[in-house]
């Protein structure tokens, strides 16, 4: 299955100055990330990858990229359909970032994992793209209030391609 994996603010804000907005506030969301993922594949583009610093453990890496790029540990290659080509056969696909990789891979997924921030980052510089509800239906969401560890409410969503 081709799935995508995201956190965005109330604005679909993802990023800015090539980190998530909430730096490290939402530990919770971290972790959702890495329990969704491991074992599986992640695509990314270059520009994610750095912000990352190293392949993701216990996952194949898969980053995209136009210029000539070597990264130990992960397999580079040029494109989005690329990348899906090279995925495991055996494993899910998550793309996971950044703005222009996942612009062009919501047309090729079928599930969208996102983690929903109840707040504004007036600093975003990078959205998600709106979905277009007749082709996308929310299938689940998990709400948290913020706490001691998580600075800010979110959602846990589930959106599957009609």
């Amino acid at each position: 299955m081709r799935n995508i994996i995201v956190s965005y603010d109330k604005k679909r804000g993802i990023g800015a100055e090539n980190d998530l907005l909430w730096l490290r506030d939402l530990p919770a969301d971290l972790r959702h990330f890495r329990e969704v993922t491991m074992g599986h594949a992640v695509i990314m583009g270059r520009k994610t990858y750095e912000s990352i610093g190293k392949p993701l453990p216990g996952r194949q890496n898969i980053v995209i990229s136009r210029q000539k790029y070597t990264v130990e540990g992960a397999i580079v290659v040029g494109s989005l359909e690329e990348a899906f080509s090279r995925v495991d056969p055996d494993k899910e696909v998550f793309v996971i970032g950044g703005g222009e990789t996942f612009r062009s891979a919501v047309a090729y997924v079928d599930r969208i994992y996102a983690t929903e921030v109840q707040e504004t980052f007036s600093a975003a510089g990078i959205f998600f793209p709106q979905l277009d509800q007749a082709t996308w239906k929310e299938v689940s969401r998990e709400k948290h209030e913020a706490d001691e560890k998580n600075k800010y409410g979110y959602d846990f969503v589930i959106y599957d391609r009609v």
